[in-house]
């Protein structure tokens, strides 16, 4: 990553009193506060067990998790698109992910990738997938995160929306092996993130954010995630591994 001495925190932070990784509620936008507690309850312990040695962060925008995967990494590469509206004095690459050709590294080239959240803007997720195999070291990880009941996030440059079976067999198409999957999210909490995002900014926000915290006091979204997290996931987060 270029010019680290001017990354900051994004979507997390670290939390001064505990030392733990906690959403970073001043800077993930105001309708979108909900659902980054559920992903990031989720996306932290992930991350810090399979990222490590040389990473590519691709799609990477303003590198959100560089500082929770800091510490096991030798070296990270960022790369995205030129118009990404999202910190370009990081990235060490412009790529635009959607065009024909290679990503401009060699084959076996990275211990582990990132690619938290930014699949849905892929037009060729086949051929992206295959490309991140090429460049992966034999025995490497990857993190994918991706929305599945949720808006648009980059109107207009959002085309697919993968269910969990999409995903497996994207991954198995490529050549990798799952190592894990997990949804996130139910329908109350489709539910409530849709409230959220009418209550997104000013006094309507801080109404909603008190009735979350009143909400999840009763269990009530806990428990019926338990039961709908299936068919109505707001999304998954994913392992996958280039067998040796």
């Amino acid at each position: 990553m270029r010019n680290t001495h001017k990354w900051t925190p994004t979507r997390i932070v670290k939390d001064p009193r505990t030392g733990k990784f906690v959403t970073n509620q001043k800077a993930v936008y105001g309708g979108s506060q909900y659902i980054a507690e559920l992903q990031h309850t989720m996306y932290i312990p992930l991350i810090e067990q399979y990222i490590h040695g040389r990473v590519l962060d691709v799609g990477c925008g303003p590198v959100p998790y560089y500082e929770l995967y800091k510490p096991r990494i030798t070296e990270n590469i960022c790369v995205d698109w030129g118009n990404s509206p999202h910190a370009k004095e990081m990235l060490d690459h412009f790529v635009d992910l959607n065009a024909p050709g290679q990503l401009p590294f060699a084959d076996a080239e990275f211990d582990t990738i990132m690619a938290s959240d930014m699949i849905v803007h892929i037009t060729r997720p086949h051929l992206f997938l295959a490309e991140l195999n090429r460049v992966l070291k034999p025995g490497g990880t990857v993190f994918i995160s991706s929305p599945f009941v949720y808006w648009m996030g980059e109107y207009p440059h959002e085309y697919m929306h993968f269910s969990e079976f999409a995903l497996k067999h994207l991954a198995a198409d490529a050549g990798f092996e799952t190592v894990h999957i997990e949804a996130y999210g139910g329908r109350a909490d489709v539910l409530m993130d849709t409230l959220n995002k009418f209550m997104a900014q000013g006094f309507s926000n801080r109404i909603f954010r008190v009735f979350a915290k009143l909400a999840l006091a009763t269990g009530w979204p806990q428990r019926d995630r338990q039961r709908t997290k299936g068919p109505y996931a707001q999304g998954y987060a994913m392992v996958i591994r280039k067998p040796a």
